[in-house]
């Protein structure tokens, strides 16, 4: 019996799109998309499976909160000391009114917004509410959450990078199905397409939590891959690779010492020829700097500087180790 062919990352992006219509708080979008879901989840078991890829996704992702606010729950009353102050019942009131307004500040929602990018647009340029800058790649998907008591974007899909306003009292959190990322004031960049997740980092510091609790920390031109099951790898140090958003919004792609499996899943985000790895040539490796405007210039100047060659089978094109 022939395994199914793994499912598109651009299906399951598409996907995510839907489910993010669904969690809008607009009644009669939420009814559209529904409809609109329907009639794309019908159409081949190929969108079904991306359907299920993206739930789980998404359920992953927000798995991940819970945890990262435990560290941020109020601490329970005291009931010693509210013994002490049965006299002052009336200053207690106050103080626990006042306590109980200031909890419910510290979560309200102060900005909720789901970000998508099309397959191969430009660069998206985001200033956030605090200040901070996000870059969104083609084939982007995030939910941005602000309370007076967090900062956090979810990466269900995508090429991001960030560029973080410091603030003493709210760290700037990461969430991918893979682990999470913490960081304060710093600038650096989040890739999930949907096979390893890679964290760059061009200034300041960051902590990368796998899901099964490892970290790994992150200084100017460290990056780590966090692979399957939430593992995150060895910190590998490339200071010439660091990112640039310039770059990023400029339309240029830069890779340093990068697998050739990354290179191919950015590449897809952007034409509309998709390539496919033979055997073996995931792990070669690209240096170099192209326009992403115009994706078949690295895919042409592939089979020069590596040991490839091009073939067409179908719909898709394979890159063969020659």
């Amino acid at each position: 019996m022939s395994e199914a062919r793994p499912v598109s990352p651009r299906k399951v992006q598409q996907a995510l799109g839907y489910l993010a219509g669904l969690h809008s708080d607009d009644p009669s979008r939420v009814r559209e998309v529904s409809g609109q879901l329907q009639r794309w989840r019908n159409k081949s078991s190929e969108h079904e499976r991306a359907w299920l890829e993206a739930e789980q996704r998404w359920q992953m992702i927000h798995r991940l909160t819970p945890q990262l606010r435990g560290s941020l729950a109020p601490e329970p009353v005291n009931l010693g000391r509210r013994r002490l102050l049965r006299q002052g019942a009336g200053l207690l009131a106050v103080v626990g009114c006042s306590a109980w307004l200031g909890w419910l500040w510290q979560r309200r929602p102060q900005f909720d917004q789901v970000l998508l990018t099309e397959h191969a647009a430009p660069a998206r340029n985001v200033l956030l509410p605090d200040g901070s800058q996000m870059v969104l790649a083609a084939e982007s998907n995030v939910q941005v959450k602000y309370s007076n008591g967090q900062r956090e974007v979810m990466l269900a899909h995508g090429n991001v990078f960030f560029d973080v306003a410091h603030e003493r009292l709210r760290s700037f959190l990461v969430s991918t199905r893979l682990g999470q990322v913490q960081v304060l004031g710093t600038a650096f960049s989040v890739s999930d397409r949907g096979g390893d997740i890679q964290v760059a980092v061009t200034r300041g510091h960051v902590k990368v939590r796998g899901l099964d609790g490892e970290t790994r920390e992150l200084l100017a031109g460290d990056r780590v891959r966090l692979g399957e099951p939430g593992v995150p790898g060895p910190v590998e140090h490339h200071p010439q690779a660091a990112p640039n958003a310039e770059h990023w919004r400029q339309g240029w792609w830069s890779f340093t010492d990068a697998p050739l499996a990354e290179v191919i899943d950015e590449f897809n985000a952007y034409s509309n020829r998709q390539v496919r790895l033979g055997e073996g040539a995931a792990g070669l490796r690209l240096t170099g700097s192209f326009p992403s405007d115009r994706p078949d210039i690295l895919l042409n100047a592939l089979p020069r500087v590596l040991p490839l060659s091009l073939m067409q089978k179908g719909e898709y094109t394979w890159l063969q180790l020659r």
